[in-house]
């Protein structure tokens, strides 16, 4: 039995939408990258009129992680166990937070984003990926398999810290958390996909 048929809409750049991508492409589920350019006329149609969706088989969801959760369920990246799903959804959690912050940061006032890029760098990254670096249980965040949390990890690094031009973060202190990065980069569907996006 084939599986749903998945388009995935965002613009043409990582933000809100390249973790569904990354789990899409880490688990080599087929879906169709939509690189949306005219929005205006897509809009009214979109559920909360925002992007990403991901229409499914016809029918459009929206919410960013609701459709990374999904692209886990789909992908086989997102656990059974109802306390291992309690577990992977406070780490996804915190990864999100650190995200926001990202956001907050690139995003914010102009005047103001060197000095939050530094406590950003300095404090708030620090901080949350020491605690991160203690519930790694082996080669990932949940031992031998790969789970949403992990591929997370590598959005946020790519797509947020690597960002950053002053003050340069770099994972060196966190060394279970850079062995998974490393890892998810270096999975061949993920290494096709970031190469082909430069």
């Amino acid at each position: 039995m084939s599986g749903p048929q998945l388009t995935f809409s965002y613009f043409d750049f990582p933000a809100r939408g390249e973790l569904s991508r990354l789990i899409f492409t880490y688990a080599n589920v087929a879906f169709t990258d939509d690189r949306v350019v005219g929005f205006s006329e897509m809009k009214p149609k979109c559920p909360f009129g925002q992007i990403p969706v991901l229409e499914v088989n016809g029918t459009l969801y929206a919410q960013s992680m609701a459709i990374a959760r999904y692209a886990a369920r789909v992908g086989g990246l997102y656990p059974q166990d109802p306390l291992e799903v309690l577990r992977v959804e406070m780490i996804s959690e915190k990864l999100l937070e650190i995200l926001n912050a990202y956001i907050d940061a690139r995003w914010g006032e102009e005047t103001l984003r060197a000095a939050k890029y530094k406590i950003f760098v300095e404090e708030t990254v620090p901080k949350a990926f020491g605690a991160l670096e203690t519930m790694v249980q082996g080669k990932f965040f949940s031992g031998d398999k790969v789970t949403l949390i992990d591929v997370q990890l590598l959005d946020v690094v790519l797509n947020g810290l690597d960002t950053i031009p002053e003050p340069v973060f770099n994972l060196t202190a966190f060394p279970k958390l850079e062995a998974i990065v490393a890892a998810i980069k270096a999975n061949e569907h993920v290494t096709a996909y970031l190469t082909n996006k430069h």
